[in-house]
């Protein structure tokens, strides 16, 4: 035991009194509500004198219950009156169960993260502005590289009227929960939240580290399915100390990644409240997920990218306010402090499954985040390196960072602070210290407790000690904010993505190779430009966006959700791959032509236009990239995809009009839904003429040049020139077109990413 220890009183969800407790200074404190305890409470349920902490002679902490009314629970097991227990750090107290009063034990340590706690207001009145940051000339200065040098600035204006303003920074400043932009009015009784720090005008700043972690109140979760309600979380009550490590148990299908997720605001409560931090999760959702680190089943890494690039792009998108410098020696810090600094420079694909998820966890650690989720992160571990991989949690909670993991495996428990065990139906059945659930149950093994959370017997006798706030049980409403600048994600997206693109360079040859390959076969299949060369040339652009495209989104899924909670927009998102994907279409454009150039210059009928025919063949690929970008956003994984991309691209073959004559109106008007009759139409109108082979009257084939265009209207419906008049046929119809299926595509695109992951 540490010579020194700090109490953390709790009530209603809001730490209220933090107490320095020590042999040197007292042995015996005892507390409760009348005016001669030590430390005095006002609680109607707590005794005059409830209960004592006692030091002893070896520095050892002792909790007696002074035989209270309400009870005294430690680790959520109720404690016999009268009876010496010992108590350690990181063990929490509850005075008179659920509506009383929650007391967590830390050893004394740590020097707080913020420097120059004195009132804003007085500072004040000593200079018209203070700056925030982590920079040593500001005003009040937060040690945190999530913090921008200067990150915010406070003015007054007048008698009693005040300002803030954000200056640019890279995680944001945030009043009431809520993400400001420039000028903000600034009230006395604002909140405002920068890093892990909360500060007000008349209240020194708050480490929010030292708040208690997670309070959940009659939290329930309801799924709809075909017009039915699935209720799969019921009544759940929690109280979670931070710096613990907790293991979230049960059967499966009894929800509980839908309640991890529940507490970090991926899939929100349908009745009932969260708060973390002593924030409630859903009005603060904008701040809180800044300071949520959260580790999927699947992986949420480039598996083309190194590790040290796959964090270094990840630090540009979330904590670009750092220098070169910076980065690479927080890079090293976490690598070192995860073991695993020597795959530093080795590709993500090379590297074990135990080494790729404590990169996932690298990854987290970067924004130092307060609380850690992870969904079953041992399950496609070995045992020794479930070992390694939990005795790293332990340290990480050791440190400051509560981590909530899902798991299927008991012996994960040997390591766990506390679990909670889920009944079927999403009851809790328990929850408190991972060493006193086996007596809890009267069980032996952890196993055996599965059996028993069939059994209706364990979800009444649970009751949860500890305290939690009163709230009414209504879920609050969403609040948008502005995210991170949309330039600094974009560039950043885009670098990153090209990369990727870069070093997976096999797939990037054989994307490459495609252009040639098809444009020899034409070279060789047909002598002289016919109508089939610009159909082919327009059907090979949509080939290459719409396949370039269609793996890109699906296949990094679990990465764009990651990212997309954290402070990721969709537009610069999809922007970043429009871009790069667009730069491999203007190669495959540039050799495609040249090819068809090079083979018809000298032919009766020349190759015409080749520049134009380059550009019209560019911006055709680039536009059917949307097309392969909302097949893998509209679908789950990428063999889907694969399946459905031949499918989408049969009927711009046939509604080309080249295949066969478009005879009604409905068809025609199907036909203008594709790329390919636009395409088509464009290529036609670059060329000019075509050859067209016909039959003399000795019936042998005389090959006669012919007006492309018309050629082409040929087979359509003869609405096509009413309908448009002399619009029709022309270049300038054609991008018009194209344009338009464009922006559908794009609407779709955004809805579909937006509904992959509900950002609150």
């Amino acid at each position: 035991m540490s010579k020194g220890i700090k109490l953390f009183l709790y009530q209603d969800n809001k730490l209220f009194k933090k107490v320095a407790f020590s042999n040197s200074n007292s042995k015996q404190i005892i507390i409760g509500n009348g005016k001669n305890s030590t430390i005095q409470l006002d609680n109607k349920l707590v005794s005059n004198n409830h209960a004592q902490f006692i030091f002893d002679d070896k520095n050892k902490l002792h909790l007696q219950d002074l035989n209270s009314t309400n009870g005294t629970f430690l680790n959520g097991n109720k404690i016999t009156p009268s009876k010496i227990h010992l108590v350690k750090p990181k063990d929490s107290v509850q005075l008179a169960g659920a509506n009383g009063v929650l007391i967590v034990i830390e050893k004394m340590d740590g020097n707080p993260s913020t420097k120059n706690k004195l009132n804003i207001i007085e500072k004040l009145k000593i200079k018209n502005k203070v700056l925030i940051g982590r920079s040593k000339d500001c005003d009040i200065i937060i040690n945190s590289s999530s913090v921008s040098r200067q990150h915010a600035e406070i003015a007054v204006i007048s008698n009693e009227k005040y300002t803030i303003n954000d200056l640019n920074s890279t995680n944001g400043t945030f009043v009431n929960g809520r993400k400001i932009r420039g000028v903000t009015t600034l009230g006395l009784a604002d909140k405002i939240f920068i890093g892990k720090t909360q500060l007000s005008l008349i209240e020194p700043a708050k480490d929010l580290s030292e708040e208690l972690a997670i309070c959940v109140k009659g939290v329930e979760k309801e799924f709809s399915n075909k017009g039915k309600k699935n209720k799969v979380l019921n009544k759940i009550d929690l109280a979670i100390p931070a710096k613990t490590l907790l293991a979230i148990m049960g059967p499966s299908g009894c929800g509980k990644t839908t309640l991890m997720n529940t507490l970090n605001g991926v899939s929100p409560a349908t009745k009932g409240k969260v708060f973390l931090f002593g924030q409630e999760l859903v009005s603060n959702y904008e701040y809180l997920k800044t300071q949520i680190g959260y580790v999927p089943q699947d992986d949420t890494i480039h598996r083309q990218l190194t590790v040290r690039q796959s964090l270094y792009y990840t630090a540009k998108l979330r904590l670009d306010n750092l220098n070169e410098i910076e980065i690479e020696s927080k890079i090293d810090n976490i690598l070192t402090e995860l073991g695993v600094l020597h795959i530093k420079n080795s590709l993500i694909s090379k590297i074990s499954g135990g080494q790729r998820k404590r990169v996932c966890i690298a990854l987290e650690l970067l924004s130092e985040p307060l609380v850690l989720f992870l969904d079953e992160p041992t399950s496609p571990l070995d045992p020794q390196t479930i070992e390694d991989f939990l005795n790293i949690l332990k340290d990480l909670s050791k440190r400051g960072t509560t981590v909530i993991m899902v798991t299927h495996k008991p012996e994960d428990l040997e390591y766990m602070d506390e679990v909670i065990f889920l009944a079927e139906g999403g009851f809790p059945a328990y929850f408190g210290d991972s060493k006193n659930y086996k007596k809890y149950f009267g069980v032996k093994t952890a196993v055996s407790v599965f059996s028993l959370l069939s059994d209706n017997e364990w979800i009444e006798k649970y009751k949860n000690p500890r305290p939690v706030s009163k709230f009414s049980e209504k879920a609050s409403s969403k609040q948008k904010a502005l995210n991170k600048s949309f330039i600094d994600q974009f560039l950043w997206l885009t670098r990153r993505y090209f990369k990727i693109k870069t070093n997976d360079k096999i797939n990037s040859v054989v994307m490459l190779l495609q252009a040639p390959i098809i444009a020899i076969l034409i070279c060789l299949v047909f002598e002289n430009i016919t109508p089939a060369v610009p159909f082919i040339t327009a059907l090979s652009a949509i080939w290459f966006g719409t396949n370039n495209a269609a793996r890109e989104i699906v296949s990094e899924l679990a990465i764009f959700k990651r990212e997309r909670m954290f402070n990721m927009d969709i537009s610069p998102y999809v922007l970043s791959k429009i871009s790069v994907l667009a730069f491999f279409s203007v190669i495959q454009s540039a050799i495609f032509i040249g090819i068809l150039f090079l083979r018809y210059k000298s032919n009766e009928l020349n190759f015409e236009a080749p520049i134009a025919a380059f550009l019209w063949m560019s911006y055709i690929s680039i536009a059917a990239t949307f097309l392969g970008l909302l097949l893998s956003a509209s679908l789950s994984t990428s063999e889907k995809v694969m399946t459905v991309v031949p499918i989408v691209l049969i009927p711009q073959i046939m509604l080309a009009g080249l295949v066969a004559k478009i005879n009604t109106v409905y068809v025609e008007l199907i036909s203008y839904l594709t790329f390919t009759r636009w395409g088509t139409e464009g290529f036609n109108a670059i060329q000019g003429q075509v050859i067209k082979t016909k039959l003399n009257e000795l019936g042998k084939p005389i090959d006669t040049k012919s007006d492309a265009i018309k050629e082409l209207k040929f087979s359509f419906y003869k609405k096509y020139d009413e309908w448009f008049n002399g619009f029709a046929g022309t270049i300038e119809m054609d991008i018009v077109a194209i344009i338009i299926l464009v922006l559908v595509m794009t609407y779709f695109i955004y809805n579909q990413l937006r509904n992959k992951v509900e950002v609150l």
